[in-house]
C-alpha cells in the first residue's frame, strides 16, 4: 500500500502573498520618489562587477598599474643618485664655477681688483684654512710628525729634486724638437721649470688630505718645512737649471724691487701671517677649551669652510691670469701641451710616491693605547701618511711662485712675465681637479686598508 508524503512547510496563503506584493509596490514607489539618494551597497557591487566584466581579459591594465609605480621608483632613485653624486663632488663643481666667474669678471678677484684679493684672499682666506687646522689637529700629532725624518726626506727629495729633474728633461726634449721656438714660446718653457722648483702648495693639499682621510698633521708640517726651505732652495735650483748657455736667457737676476732679500721678506711675511700665526692661535684655543672647540667644529662644519676658502684662492689665481691675458698670449696648442704635461707630471710623481710609501718595507709606527710604538715590519708609511705624502710631493704652490715671478723676473715686460706664470696657474688648476679625483680613490682605498687592519687586530686579540 503506497503512502503519499507531503511537504512539511505549509503553502503560502493568498493573504500573505497579497501582503508581499503590496510591500514591494510600496518600496518601489518610495524609491521612485527619492531618485537623488545614494545607491545601495548591493547596487554598487553589481555596477563594479559590470565594470570589471568590461575590462580586457589579457591583464594589460594590471601590468600597466604595476609598471607605472616601478617606473616612477626608478626615476626617483636615478634622480637621488645624481643628487648624491653632485653633493659628493660639490668641490669639483665649485672649481668649474669659480673658473667661469674668473673668466667672465676677471677684475673682481684679481690682485688689486675690486675685492683686493691680495689681502682678502691671499692672506685672510689662507689664514682661515690654517686656523681651522689648528682647531682640528692635536698638538702632539704635529710634534710627532715634526720628528718623522723619513717623511721629510721622501716628500722634499721628490718635490725639490725629482720633480724639477723630470721637468727639465721634458723642456729640453721640447726645445730639441723646436729649436727656433716656432710652436712653443721659450718663456713658457722657463715657466714650466719655475713651476717645477717651487715647494708644495700652502692650502689645497691640507684640505684634500683631510677630505681623503689622510694625516693632516703630516701635511701641515711638510707644508711649513717645504715653504721655509723653498724660500732659499727654489731660487738656487732655478739658477742651477738655467745656468747652461742654452737656457741662460731664463736665468733669474736679483735686481729690482729689492732683489733676493725682498723675495725672502715677502715669503716669510706671508708664511708668518697665513700659516704660523693662525695655526698657533688655533692650537692654543683647542688646548684651553677642547670641548667648546669640538662643538664649534662639528656645529659650523669648519671642514666645509676650509674648502670654500680654497675655492676663493683658485678664483683669485685664475682671475689674475685672465686679467693679464695669459691664456690669449699662447696658442691653443701650446696651452693644451702645458696642461697635458702637467697632468702627466702629477700622475707620474703620485705613482712614484705611492710605490715608495707602500713597497719599501719598514717598521710601522702605530698607536697602541695612548702611546705610539713600532709594530713589526710593514710598508714605509701607513695609509694616512701615504695620503699626506701624495698630496705634498706632487703639488706646487703660488705662495713662493708669485714672488719669484714678480721679483726675480721683474725686469721682463708684462707679456713675458705673464707667460712665465702661466704654467704654474695651469698646474694649480690641474692639481686641484686631479686631487679631487684622488680624494675619492684614496678615501675608498684607506677604508679597505682600515677594515683589513681591524680584522687582523681582532684575529690576534
Amino acid at each position: 500500500m503506497t503512502t503519499l508524503h507531503r511537504s512539511s512547510s505549509p503553502a503560502p496563503s493568498a493573504t500573505s502573498t497579497l501582503r508581499s506584493v503590496v510591500s514591494q509596490a510600496e518600496l518601489a514607489s518610495t524609491s521612485a520618489k527619492r531618485p537623488l539618494e545614494e545607491p545601495s551597497d548591493e547596487t554598487l557591487r553589481v555596477e563594479e562587477r559590470a565594470q570589471v566584466a568590461e575590462l580586457p581579459r589579457d591583464g594589460a591594465c594590471q601590468e600597466d598599474a604595476v609598471t607605472l609605480p616601478k617606473s616612477g621608483g626608478r626615476v626617483k632613485r636615478g634622480l637621488k643618485a645624481v643628487w648624491d653624486l653632485l653633493r659628493a663632488q660639490w668641490f669639483v663643481l665649485g672649481v668649474g664655477v669659480v673658473i667661469v666667474l674668473a673668466w667672465a669678471f676677471p677684475n673682481v678677484a684679481r690682485p688689486g681688483g675690486a675685492i683686493r684679493s691680495e689681502y682678502t684672499i691671499k692672506y685672510l682666506a689662507v689664514a682661515i684654512i690654517f686656523f681651522i687646522s689648528g682647531l682640528t689637529l692635536p698638538l702632539r700629532n704635529l710634534f710627532l710628525r715634526a720628528g718623522d725624518w723619513k717623511l721629510h726626506l721622501v716628500c722634499h727629495i721628490t718635490s725639490f729634486f725629482l720633480f724639477p729633474a723630470v721637468t727639465f728633461a721634458i723642456i729640453n726634449a721640447v726645445r730639441a724638437a723646436d729649436p727656433q721656438y716656432k710652436r712653443f714660446d721659450r718663456w713658457a718653457l722657463v715657466g714650466m721649470q719655475v713651476m717645477a722648483v717651487l715647494p708644495t702648495t700652502v692650502s689645497s693639499n691640507v684640505v684634500m688630505t683631510g677630505q681623503a682621510g689622510g694625516d693632516e698633521a703630516a701635511t701641515t708640517v711638510e707644508v711649513m718645512i717645504g715653504n721655509l726651505f723653498g724660500t732659499f732652495l727654489s731660487p738656487a735650483l732655478l739658477s742651477l737649471f738655467m745656468s747652461s748657455s742654452t737656457w741662460s736667457f731664463g736665468k733669474p737676476v736679483a735686481s729690482g724691487k729689492g732683489g733676493i732679500g725682498e723675495l725672502y721678506r715677502q715669503v716669510i711675511q706671508q708664511l708668518g701671517f697665513t700659516v704660523f700665526v693662525p695655526l698657533t692661535i688655533g692650537e692654543i684655543l683647542q688646548y684651553i677649551w677642547p670641548k667648546q672647540v669640538k662643538w664649534t667644529r662639528t656645529t659650523f662644519r669648519l671642514g666645509k669652510v676650509g674648502s670654500i676658502c680654497l675655492l676663493l684662492v683658485i678664483w683669485s689665481t685664475f682671475s689674475g691670469a685672465f686679467y693679464e691675458g695669459a691664456f690669449e698670449i699662447l696658442t691653443g696648442e701650446a696651452v693644451a701641451f702645458v696642461v697635458l704635461v702637467n697632468i702627466g707630471l702629477y700622475l707620474v710623481i703620485s705613482l712614484f710616491l705611492f710605490l715608495v710609501c707602500r713597497l719599501i718595507p719598514s717598521p710601522r709606527l702605530r698607536l697602541k693605547g695612548r702611546k705610539f710604538a713600532y709594530d713589526g715590519s710593514g710598508p714605509l708609511f701607513d695609509a694616512a701618511t701615504t695620503i699626506a705624502a701624495l698630496f705634498v710631493g706632487g703639488a706646487k704652490g703660488a705662495a713662493l711662485g708669485a714672488p719669484i715671478v714678480s721679483i726675480l723676473y721683474g725686469g721682463l715686460d708684462g707679456q713675458a712675465r705673464g707667460i712665465v706664470s702661466l704654467p704654474l696657474v695651469l698646474y694649480q688648476g690641474s692639481q686641484v681637479v686631479l686631487g679631487q679625483l684622488a680624494v675619492v680613490i684614496l678615501k675608498w682605498w684607506k677604508g679597505r686598508i682600515d677594515r683589513h687592519e681591524a680584522g687582523e687586530d681582532r684575529g690576534t686579540a
